[in-house]
């Protein structure tokens, strides 16, 4: 069964001898499976030709035990597995994902995660969906939405009204618009009792054009301040399967909006000279500071490096480390081991897909404290 793999142990694993094999894999075309193996593959094992004899027919062995795995991926249903194999370090884990990735080989002395730590969240969500006489409260993660609670209802009397002069009737009106904006003011504080619980990334509002307006003035400031969606439905009609549908379109826009965001503010933080760097060196040396408190990548944004196999220091070049003198391992990706270096030091990570400021230099931080131009 897919699930979503947890990333800290996995990060953990090392391979002195730079043997440990990452492979992702997604579903091709059905019967697929062994040529795409085999093709993803072949880089790997002439890669290691060049090495000791021992991690030569190590590298083999860990080749032809991922290839064996063809069967099984046609066989079961995932839209993507991941693949961590080192005969020399005692490793080999195979986990089915929830989300599809790029077709990947790696083999060094780490895990290559990159396609893990840029994988989409699932955003939280609180929604209220309410007209005058009643009001519902869910909270959705993901295509899972949860109602909260029973439907609230509102005593709002007789749609029509009688009464000598009218006055009856205005109120008849005052009374109803009290008991709504009770109703309202309840459901509101369940939602804000979820937010206090587990933070929402947004909120959404389901009613009709003319309530939208008071309905947000009945939240609590805490989630007045989030992003906020609204679209047509009433608490009558809508179900489970309505609010996925809804809430899937929405989840999108708000995480564009909210890379956009981020992006900007990286650009805009390092360009009025504020803790940001921008471009691949001196986010690199921030890295190896351990400054970087949020990593900002422009999608698939992708440079070589190395990195030491004493000090973990990071580099564009290998040979000697230039830190501490020993030896490095050559990476295809670089910016991944900034990922890496990143969320050792505690820091936040971003691969965004949408078009930003930052896409001229590919890659962006904001940092702790002012990181010198030449620390890379």
């Amino acid at each position: 069964m897919p699930r979503t793999v947890d990333v800290d142990p996995i990060a953990d694993l090392r391979s002195p001898s730079g043997s440990l094999i990452t492979l992702y894999v997604r579903r091709p075309a059905p019967g697929g499976f062994a040529a795409l193996l085999t093709d993803l593959l072949k880089p790997i094992r002439g890669r290691s030709e060049e090495a000791d004899r021992e991690v030569v027919l190590a590298v083999r062995g860990d080749v032809e035990r991922i290839r064996e795995l063809a069967g099984r991926f046609e066989f079961e249903s995932a839209p993507s597995y991941v693949v961590f194999a080192s005969q020399l370090d005692g490793v080999f884990a195979v986990e089915p994902l929830t989300h599809e990735t790029p077709d990947v080989a790696m083999i060094g002395p780490r895990p290559y995660l990159r396609p893990l730590r840029a994988a989409p969240r699932a955003l939280r969500c609180g929604v209220l969906v309410a007209d005058h006489a009643s009001a519902r409260v869910f909270v959705a993660s993901g295509r899972v939405v949860t109602e909260i609670g029973r439907p609230f209802a509102a005593d709002i009397g007789k749609p029509n009204f009688g009464g000598f002069a009218g006055y009856d009737e205005q109120g008849a009106r005052s009374r109803a618009e009290v008991e709504t904006a009770r109703m309202w003011k309840q459901a509101a504080e369940v939602l804000l009792a979820e937010h206090r619980s587990k933070s929402f990334d947004y909120v959404a509002i389901g009613s009709r054009e003319e309530t939208t307006d008071d309905l947000v003035r009945s939240l609590h400031p805490y989630l007045a301040a989030l992003p906020r969606v609204v679209f047509p439905a009433g608490p009558g009609s809508v179900t489970l399967q309505t609010l996925r549908v809804q809430l899937a379109s929405h989840d999108l826009e708000v995480s564009r909006r909210g890379q956009d965001a981020i992006a900007t503010r990286v650009c805009e933080v390092a360009r009025s000279g504020g803790n940001a760097v921008l471009g691949l060196g001196p986010t690199l040396g921030a890295a190896n500071l351990g400054a970087v408190d949020t990593l900002v990548v422009a999608g698939e944004f992708t440079k070589p490096g190395a990195i030491c196999s004493s000090c973990s220091r990071l580099s564009r070049l290998g040979g000697e480390c230039a830190f501490c003198g020993g030896d490095t391992f050559e990476i295809d990706d670089v910016v991944a081991a900034i990922m890496e270096s990143t969320v050792d030091h505690g820091g936040v990570v971003h691969q965004i897909e949408v078009a930003s400021p930052l896409d001229t230099e590919g890659i962006g931080a904001l940092t702790r404290f002012p990181v010198p131009v030449a620390a890379g």
